[in-house]
């Protein structure tokens, strides 16, 4: 029996602890049952018959045809009652209600032959959803504790269409040839997004997961800014009657996340050459050509002639004094000594004597770094607190508080990064980027690469109003309040506590060289290679707020029309603070703010859609338009070219005299855009096992904040937002077929083209002495991007299930404006005979995921064992080796193929109440590199040997080929490959 309680006094203070916050940002995730009762012996429908959804106040009665719908269904498995006086009652278990789905229960009822009869049968689950119009895929809990992976992004990415990618412009999930921007994920009706940069958050707790619902294409009007993808996230409510305990640990053990030595080991490449058997005398060529050495070095000997001879007398070591203080800059550094942990648990239940359910999951992700840069490990941290009430049969009450805190470190010594190099794969391979090359020369010194944290929080008030049977509305209210702080590490003591030749030495090369007020210049080792100072100078110290209202309404005006319209209004708060100066020095922002890019702007957005959703015998329509409207808050600048060339210097010198603003160069005009989009979506069946849907729409999304708020001056030319540019545009199209063959497999075909205009890219105001150029940004770029999927899928079996997908994919991309707007009218005619484009070869990419099970019931050794295999291949296709030459000289030539092979093993079993899961989880099997990372790119393309090539260089290497004697990828084995066979152990509890 369901019970009811007023709004408790527990409840109301936890709302007014977080200041008056919340009703979320986009609606949450429901479902709808929908069906026809009849007389099993005359066939004849029935009216009056009550249908009930158990543990739930959810219901609704037939009609005079004996139809019924139920709507305002959470996604979940439940048993649906079926009654009616004179019938034996009907219980329907293990019916299945995903996100905007329909579930179709036909029940035919017989008459009872006994008081209090009761039939009870399995819900059948349909391989086709008829009522699909788009890729929408569903993932269940069960299906997220099968694969082989660590966490919610490499999960998604098994999903044909979804990529991972990590770097200086972030970190996270690329879908169908999108940015990272372009995607959302939506968790109780709250986005993740960061809205500084537009980017989800992905550090989700996967045992507090319901249900996931993947939308690569084919959103309904409902869902705003985004044009690539949109993830919706269900996650569990706590009962009423029960407490539910759900945990999962896994530590891999201490190891290297690189093949290879370690580049500070005294048996490393620097340590052999510099204080190895010969560093008095030197490395020659001859030794290094024999193998002996990975580079020459002059020796130590003449190192310290050469000092003595300088008119520098300070200087003057002897050479066992030179080697003396060379191995004390270089002292070890001690990194993969410690595992990974990744731990992920969820409490729910009730609140003792208040009527409300609560959820609280936290996911803890430790993951040592590839390198040691200023921390040796990044962290994770992600906590969900979810309280529920049920006010009255009609009215449900939710509060959802989610904080975020990401620990990670910058990719750049001078810049601020958005991307941040973690423990993951992605991250792994982000780090390898960044030290690759000349690079190496700054991994000894700990303070050259920031520290990261970002700190997100997000709390929602959800309201979910039943007007009737038919109708419903919800309001939500959302509070965001976001910080970041990329800053150095802290100050090296200057004390000396090393004497060599006389000369005390301090910590160096550890510790963050120069006052609070700045860095010094760039100092380097005893040999002049190594970076033991000057790095640390991207800092980062923004943060914003944000409120957003929205609410929906939805009603099933008939059987065939289901009605939903819905707004939002939202207002942000942000405040950017990033250091600019590149000098010889960093000051703090209230030291110096003309050292900063920096900006106080809050934006105001609102929008409303409206949709409606035909079924009408089994063809499902959806159709609806959305509306999207923003005010920046601010005038643009005046970015005529004639105005600028006549206005010159755009300066940092300028910039400073105006009070730091360029507000001499602003207009009056008020800047607004407002946007129509509109969706449609068809799903008809073709017969009883097939089905075929379209879907078309435009989709709008606005532009990134840096590019219509950051003003960055510099000290002889000047960045300038463009206030007003148009939202960038993609109008995509997708028809799909599919096909159950037999009750258990599914054919998904489909196909798709995203044609994207207006697409934001830096334009560059030349005048003609070619200095003070102004840099600003306009709608010049567009992409094409075209593609295949094919999917075959099992979804239950006794011993085996899984799928199998193929993606082809094309993307094309170019320059609709100029790069460069000249003051010379000679380089504009110039500029106007090479227009720019693109175009990538198609690449399929195949991933394949088997589950292979024993049945629980085969006995409690050898029953309910639990083999999960995920192999993913690519095809490398080709790459233009020289696109600057003239078209008749370009070379295109193979890649090689990339394959990857991960595995789960897990034996499963159940004592009493509780259930326990011990596993293995094995990445890269294989031990599989991939594509090297080598030392001089040039060097190594130029050992290739190409089929185009002619006499002894003529060869059928590709692009990633590295195990032959010929070919020359460095000396620096370090960071040839990363992400090798990585092992895990895990145990998970659920009680």
């Amino acid at each position: 029996m369901q019970k009811y309680a007023k709004p408790n006094c527990l409840f109301l203070l936890a709302i007014i602890l977080t200041g008056a916050l919340s009703f979320g940002a986009l609606a949450q995730a429901k479902g709808k049952l929908a069906g026809q009762v009849k007389d099993k012996s005359s066939d004849d429908p029935l009216p009056g018959v009550n249908i009930s959804v158990e543990g739930t106040s959810l219901g609704a009665a037939t009609d005079e045809d004996g139809f019924f719908y139920i709507i305002n269904v959470p996604p979940g498995e439940y048993n649906v009652r079926v009654e009616m006086i004179g019938y034996a009652t009907l219980v329907m278990e293990k019916v299945q209600v995903s996100t905007d789905q329909t579930t179709t229960l036909n029940a035919q009822l017989q008459a009872q032959a006994v008081e209090g009869q009761t039939v009870v049968v399995e819900a059948e689950r349909p391989v086709i959803q008829l009522d699909v119009s788009s890729s929408q895929r569903i993932v269940t809990e069960e299906t997220i504790q099968e694969r082989p992976l660590d966490n919610f992004e490499e999960i998604l990415a098994t999903e044909a269409g979804i990529n991972l990618t990590a770097s200086a412009d972030g970190s996270g999930l690329l879908v169908r040839g999108g940015g990272l921007n372009e995607t959302d994920i939506v968790v109780d009706g709250l986005s993740t997004r960061n809205e500084r940069n537009q980017q989800p958050v992905t550090n989700i707790s996967l045992t507090a997961i319901k249900e996931v619902e993947i939308l690569t294409g084919g959103f309904n009007a409902e869902y705003g800014e985004i044009r690539s993808g949109l993830i919706n996230v269900t996650t569990k409510e706590g009962s009423l009657d029960r407490f539910n305990l759900n945990l999962d640990y896994r530590m891999s053990p201490a190891a290297r996340k690189h093949f290879g030595p370690s580049p500070f080991d005294d048996a490393g490449p620097f340590w052999r050459v510099y204080a190895g058997q010969d560093a008095f005398t030197g490395v020659n060529q001859a030794m290094v050509d024999n193998n002996d050495y990975p580079f020459t070095f002059v020796g130590w000997n003449e190192v310290a002639r050469s000092l003595v001879e300088d008119p520098d007398p300070n200087n003057d070591f002897t050479p066992q004094a030179l080697l003396e203080i060379w191995k004390w800059q270089h002292r070890t550094r001690e990194y993969a000594q410690k595992p990974d942990h990744v731990f992920d648990g969820t409490l729910s239940g009730p609140v003792p004597g208040t009527g409300i359910s609560f959820l609280l999951s936290q996911r803890y992700e430790n993951l040592q770094l590839v390198y040691p840069l200023s921390r040796d490990n990044s962290t994770s941290s992600s906590t969900l607190l979810k309280l529920t009430q049920q006010l009255n049969p009609k009215m449900k009450l939710s509060f959802t508080n989610n904080l975020m805190v990401l620990h990670g470190v910058s990719g750049s010594i001078y810049d601020d990064t958005n991307g941040m190099i973690t423990g993951t794969r992605e991250g792994t391979v982000y780090a390898q980027n960044v030290v690759s090359g000349q690079e190496y020369r700054k991994m000894w010194h700990d303070a050259n690469y920031n520290p990261i944290e970002t700190v997100q929080y997000r709390g929602g008030l959800s309201l979910n109003h039943v007007l009737n049977p038919s109708t419903y509305y919800d309001l939500r209210l959302e509070y965001t309040n976001y910080q970041t702080t990329q800053e150095p590490i802290g100050l090296r003591d200057t004390t000396g506590i090393k004497q060599i030749g006389g000369v005390w030495f301090d910590e160096q090369p550890f510790g963050y060289v120069g006052s609070e007020l700045g860095s010094i210049t760039e100092q380097f080792d005893v040999l002049g290679e190594f970076m033991i100072s000057g790095g640390g100078r991207g800092q980062d110290h923004s943060r914003y707020w944000g409120y957003r209202l929205s609410g929906d309404l939805v009603s099933q005006v008939n059987k065939y029309n289901q009605v939903k319209t819905g707004f939002t209004i939202d207002y942000s708060s942000f405040h950017e603070r990033r250091e600019i100066n590149h000098g010889a020095t960093t000051t703090p922002y209230t030291v110096n703010p003309s050292n900063w890019w920096r900006y106080d702007e809050s934006p105001l957005k609102l929008s409303g859609y409206l949709q409606d959703k035909l079924e009408y015998e089994g063809m499902i329509a959806n159709i609806g338009l959305r509306l999207d409207y923003m005010q920046p808050g601010l005038s643009p600048y005046n970015l005529d070219p004639s105005f600028i060339f006549s206005n010159l210097p755009y300066t940092l010198q300028n910039w400073r005299s105006s009070e730091n603003s360029f507000a001499p160069y602003e207009t009056s005009d008020k800047s607004y855009k407002l946007y129509l989009s509109p969706r449609m979506g068809i799903s008809h069946p073709m017969t009883a096992t097939s089905k075929i849907f379209f879907n078309y729409g435009h989709f709008y999304q606005p532009p990134v904040n840096d590019q219509i708020f950051s003003v960055r001056p510099f000290s002889s030319s000047a960045t300038l937002p463009r206030v007003n540019v148009d939202w960038p545009r993609t109008i995509a199209y997708e028809i799909g077929y599919e096909q159950s063959v037999t009750s258990d497999f599914l054919v998904h075909l489909l196909g798709y083209y995203k044609d994207v205009d207006n697409q934001i890219s830096e334009q560059e105001i030349v005048p003609l002495d070619g200095e003070s150029t102004v840099r600003t940004l306009n709608n010049n770029n567009y992409a094409d991007i075209r593609g295949l999927q094919l999917r075959l899928e099992r979804r239950v079996g006794r011993w085996w299930y899984g799928f199998a997908s193929l993606e082809y994919m094309v993307r094309s991309t170019g320059l609709t404006g100029f790069r460069y707007v000249y003051e010379d009218p000679q380089l504009a005619d110039l500029q106007r005979e090479n227009a720019t484009q693109f175009r990538d070869d198609p690449v399929p990419v195949v991933t394949t995921n088997l589950t292979f099970r024993t049945p629980a019931d085969f006995g409690s050794i050898t029953g309910d064992w639990r083999l999960n295999v995920l192999f993913e291949w690519s095809d490398g296709g080709t790459s233009l080796l020289n696109p600057d030459a003239p078209l008749s000289e370009q070379h295109r030539v193979g890649v090689i193929d990339y394959h990857n092979l991960d595995l789960l093993l897990e034996k499963r079993l159940k004592l009493l109440n509780t259930r326990f899961g011990v596993y293995m989880q094995v990445r890269n099997v294989t031990n599989y590199k991939g594509f090297p990372n080598p030392f001089n790119y040039t060097r190594y393309i130029d050992s290739l040997h190409f089929p185009h090539e002619q006499g002894a260089q003529k060869g059928n290497d590709k692009l990633g080929d590295w195990d032959k004697p010929h070919i020359d990828i460095g000396w620096n084995d370090w960071s040839h490959f990363v992400n090798p066979r990585d092992i895990f152990f895990g145990v998970r509890v659920q009680l």
